[in-house]
């Protein structure tokens, strides 16, 4: 759902950031929502999606579970519409300076501001 370009500019600008749509990685696109997850918590990812009906949930049944993962960044499309990769950058760039790798988001489920 996030533009690949998306992640190529976010590591212009020095962040340690995978896109699932870049070509490299389209063997992430046949992936269920919880493998997504999986996938990105496995590499210490924090997750950033448009997807809020699925992984609303998801994120609370990991935490029922006493499951753990990186984070999950969700994005609401009136916040920031997907084709609006500037804004997008801004504000995921923001985000990222403003929770560092040491501290993180570790299991946080948060909307982009």
């Amino acid at each position: 759902m996030i533009p690949a370009q998306v992640a190529r500019r976010l590591r212009e600008l020095g962040h340690d950031v995978q896109g699932a749509q870049e070509p490299h990685n389209r063997w992430d696109w046949g992936l269920e929502d919880t493998d997504q997850l999986e996938a990105a918590s496995s590499q210490g990812r924090v997750l950033v999606t448009y997807n809020l009906r699925d992984f609303a949930p998801i994120s609370r049944g990991w935490a029922e579970a006493g499951r753990t993962h990186a984070g999950i960044v969700l994005i609401h499309v009136q916040t920031v519409p997907s084709w609006d990769v500037g804004e997008l950058v801004r504000r995921l760039d923001t985000l990222l300076h403003s929770h560092p790798a040491e501290s993180g988001l570790k299991n946080s489920v948060l909307f982009l501001p």
